[in-house]
């Protein structure tokens, strides 16, 4: 099949629309780095331009002009109610003042003097509107609430305690120069109680304003850096998963897509703003099988909130190539974020590949081993059937024969556990343990003459366990192998062993090289071989150890190490015994 060409059934479901409803993705959803957040203005950079360049200004216009356009208002209403009033001096004079300071107000660049120079403006509209008020029964002394307001908001309290001695002045000067009698005391202590009532106020008010505003910005200034630090940790987390070979997909509850990292848009060759289409590639139950419906597609499943693990499907992708994918889903929980699936597709296909390989090389040794083996075994037991064998060449034709047939059924094992071929577990069996290593004993004996190392045997009389006797076999045959093979000339084996009413305790030490301490948890390790091995340069794989170990252990035993370098090795193999109810 060409790259880009279409495997049968696949043209139709291209453009084949999923039920999930769909929901356009933004950048942050799709697991781009997100962008960085420009911090807002915080309101103390806002207070900083009102009393900056401008800000200052437009505050002195703003209040004077209020006062300003009040007065002009009541100049317009006293021409026309009581015009003799502007026959008065002070009154004619105040309106001129505050016409004047509002003009100064309005002309002088206030940004480029002192904050204390503004407060000039409100004490001279004081002493104006004091002048208005003098002599007359005109309520004017209300226009005071516009300059104590404005000193209690902006000045210190000192200057606001000025203006209203400043104003008690002026009523009590008035009352001095228009003596009423006790109308003109009460008159004085009206006002000037108001205003007090009125500044004490305004300051409080504004004291508690700017001291919440303050609260604000720090808050603002907080929230303003755990912003940035969630961001931050969003824009590592993204960075992270678009990192991974895993196609990772986030869905919420209600099926819309939350996230996509790079590799899932890759793999499935979909639009950023329509994941849900199945964009370039088809997904299959197996391989070149019936492609999968919509409602069974992982994405969808996933949508739904269905759990599932593992679940293995073929995808073709827009390149004309099949790829194995274990898709899972993860159901996300927070306490601070609604519920959520997490939908994670691995890429298998070389691990299936992988585990085809291995497949076609055990099937490939298995047989080209059993060939040989069958011409050994059969050539063996024609020599067995000679008449004319003295009992020594019997006894080896007959250790030959043995050994071939257990590696037939190593090899038929190795097949079945290479295919993942089901076993029953085994059946509880008896064996004796003597009677097994006296027979291992008996074939590595030729062996171990020629290494001139002497082989000891003080085993007691009942050794029966509880156990597989063909897999202790194996095990013992390592065990000797080993020791045997890493034992220098003129080295002794001795194998000793004592029984107790639960167990069987097997002794095989030798006098061989040893193991340093350092290596003695190592030696099961695969492929790991002792410091002393690779020094002796005596070949070998380190498998043994943990094959021995691993099929002590299947039989219920138990498996220790002690050694030391130049003194030897002693392994002890302790077995469950037989006990009344264990089945023969």
């Amino acid at each position: 099949m060409c790259p880009g060409s279409l495997p049968p059934n696949a043209a139709g479901r291209r453009r084949s629309d999923s039920p999930v409803p769909r929901t356009p993705v933004d950048k942050l959803g799709n697991m781009a780095p997100p962008r960085s957040v420009t911090p807002a203005p915080s309101d103390s950079a806002r207070d900083d331009d009102r009393t900056g360049s401008g800000g200052r200004t437009r505050s002195v216009w703003l209040l004077q002009l209020i006062l300003g356009a009040s007065v002009m208002i009541t100049v317009l209403l006293v021409q026309v109610i009581e015009p003799i009033l502007f026959t008065s001096w002070s009154f004619s004079s105040g309106i001129g003042i505050v016409i004047a300071l509002t003009a100064v107000a309005i002309v002088v660049p206030w940004h480029k003097l002192p904050r204390a120079a503004v407060s000039a403006i409100p004490f001279g509209d004081i002493i104006a509107i004091g002048l208005m008020s003098v002599g007359t029964d005109l309520r004017f002394g209300f226009f005071w609430v516009f300059p104590i307001m404005w000193i209690a908001t902006h000045f210190a309290l000192a200057s606001l305690i000025s203006a209203l001695v400043a104003v008690g002045a002026i009523i009590l000067l008035d009352a001095t120069l228009n003596a009423t009698g006790p109308s003109s005391a009460l008159r004085f202590l009206v006002v000037l109680l108001s205003l007090t009532f009125i500044a004490i106020n305004t300051y409080l008010f504004t004291r508690q304003t700017r001291a919440f505003k303050q609260l604000l910005r720090r808050q603002a200034r907080r929230l303003q850096g755990t912003l940035q630090r969630v961001s931050g940790q969003e824009r590592r987390v993204s960075q992270m998963l678009n990192g991974l070979d895993t196609g990772i997909a986030r869905l919420s509850a209600e099926g819309e897509v939350l996230a996509l990292n790079d590799t899932y848009v890759a793999l499935y060759g979909i639009e950023r703003d329509e994941p849900q289409r199945p964009g370039g590639t088809v997904e299959y139950a197996t391989l070149r099988g019936a492609p999968l419906s919509d409602n069974e597609r992982p994405f969808v499943r996933a949508a739904r909130g269905e759990q599932f693990d593992d679940e293995r499907v073929w995808l073709f992708d827009a390149r004309g190539e099949w790829r194995a994918l274990s898709a899972s889903t993860r159901r996300l929980v927070s306490a601070d974020e609604p519920e959520s699936t997490l939908l994670i597709v691995h890429d298998v296909t070389a691990l299936i590949e992988s585990e085809r390989a291995r497949e076609r090389l055990a099937a490939t040794v298995s047989h080209e081993l059993r060939n040989p083996l069958t011409a050994i075994i059969g050539h063996a037991d024609l020599a067995l059937d000679a008449p004319d064998l003295t009992p020594k060449v019997r006894e080896q034709l007959e250790v030959i024969a043995a050994a071939g047939e257990r590696m037939q059924k190593l090899i038929s094992e190795i097949l079945a556990t290479s295919r993942g071929v089901f076993r029953e577990p085994a059946t509880p069996a008896v064996a004796d343990a003597g009677r097994i290593i006296a027979s291992a004993l008996e074939s590595f004996r030729p062996t171990a003459t020629a290494r001139r190392v002497s082989l000891i045997e003080e085993l007691p009389e009942a050794t029966r366990v509880a156990g597989d006797g063909f897999r202790l076999r194996q095990a013992f045959d390592n065990i000797l192998s080993n020791a045997i093979k890493y034992t220098r000339s003129g080295g002794t084996i001795r194998i000793s062993g004592e029984v107790s009413p639960e167990d069987v305790i097997l002794h095989f030490a030798d006098t061989g090289i040893g193991i340093h301490a350092e290596d003695l948890e190592r030696v099961f390790d695969p492929y790991f071989r002792a410091r002393t091995a690779r020094e002796s340069e005596t070949p070998g794989t380190g498998l043994g150890m943990g094959i021995i170990r691993s099929i002590v252990e299947e039989q219920g035993g138990s498996l220790f190490l002690e050694s030391e370098p130049g003194v030897g090795t002693t392994v002890t193999v302790v077995l469950p015994a037989v006990t009344d109810d264990t089945p023969v």
